[in-house]
């Protein structure tokens, strides 16, 4: 069953080991470049993640054996290196784009390497359904990353990545009422260092002048989110409508592109974007909530008081341990 105080230690454990390691690399007092702060946040989201998951005893295996496992071992570390790459001002835009499209095209078939999706009986695609299926997601992917980037290079600040954070911390609540549990467990430390990595950042940012877009938590968040979101379509029972809306709420922030909310002060317009995206949000999460108390709380409830897990064997398996 879900253990709060644990997940605060997870997120208390992340949030600090982050911030510590972007304050502590780039320096508020040594002299700051952009290819610094940039690195920084990326080893100290590695680091924080590392922390955090250790922390829950999500104990991944090698080679990977589930969809969680492959998200946390292989696409969120390439992302990390995509995105300290992309840190280096000597590397061309067009290359690290193409690194990005071609994680985002590559993310949805990892994540579903092993599944009956793919390679099971009686229930898997057909060769035009999984092509046409891994198309749609690693566009989707492509599409929402390259417009946020895109909102952080003509409107920089720290409600992309916060905005991304609700979205995370929703999608992991979401898919533990969804049925899978450890894989909405992992949206804790995701969304503890997209936090503290963007306000280390802007802090540094503030106090030396080096601009800070933010593209490296960008990244992550991008990537984490969709990767959670995709297990928990896929691997539990969270539904293609929730879906969607968790993953596209943070394209909300392009509302405030409009002439007449541009031109008002920063605080005003960021503050606006994570009210835009915290709507879609809050109905997302009071719906799975009604759905997991209509189905799974009789359950529960039904359960001796005095097992060790109450009601967790009730929960759906994931569908790629189910076939193994």
């Amino acid at each position: 069953m879900p253990e709060p105080l644990l997940y605060w230690k997870a997120i208390g454990a992340t949030a600090i080991v982050s911030a510590a390691c972007v304050l502590a690399m780039a320096g508020v007092r040594r002299p700051a470049t952009a290819t610094r702060l940039n690195s920084a946040c990326v080893l100290g989201m590695a680091l924080g993640l590392a922390l955090g998951y250790c922390v829950l005893s999500l104990r991944l295996t090698w080679p990977p054996v589930n969809g969680l496992d492959r998200l946390l071992a292989i696409v969120v570390p390439v992302a990390l290196a995509i995105e300290l790459i992309a840190g280096f001002q000597r590397v061309p835009t067009w290359s690290v784009w193409l690194l990005r499209v071609s994680l985002a095209a590559a993310t949805p078939r990892i994540l579903l390497h092993g599944s009956i999706y793919l390679h099971g009986s009686g229930n898997e695609w057909t060769t035009s359904q999984a092509v046409a299926a891994l198309a749609l997601s690693g566009a989707l992917l492509a599409g929402v990353w390259g417009l946020l980037s895109w909102l952080s290079q003509r409107s920089p600040g720290i409600s992309i990545p916060f905005a991304l954070s609700l979205a995370t911390q929703c999608a992991g609540l979401t898919v533990m009422m969804a049925g899978y549990i450890k894989g909405g467990e992992a949206a804790f430390p995701l969304t503890a260092t997209l936090v503290a990595t963007t306000l280390a950042a802007k802090l540094i940012s503030k106090r030396t002048g080096v601009p800070a877009h933010f593209s490296a938590t960008i990244g992550i968040g991008v990537v984490g989110l969709f990767g959670l979101l995709y297990i928990g379509r896929f691997f539990g029972r969270l539904s293609t409508g929730c879906a969607l809306t968790i993953l596209l709420a943070p394209l909300l922030c392009w509302l405030t592109e409009t002439p007449h909310l541009r031109s008002r002060k920063p605080w005003f317009v960021g503050s606006l974007r994570l009210m835009l995206v915290a709507i879609p949000l809050v109905v997302v999460l009071a719906m799975a909530k009604r759905e997991f108390d209509r189905n799974m709380a009789p359950l529960l409830g039904r359960c001796p008081a005095s097992t060790n897990l109450p009601g967790l064997d009730l929960l759906p398996q994931p569908v790629d341990q189910i076939v193994r």
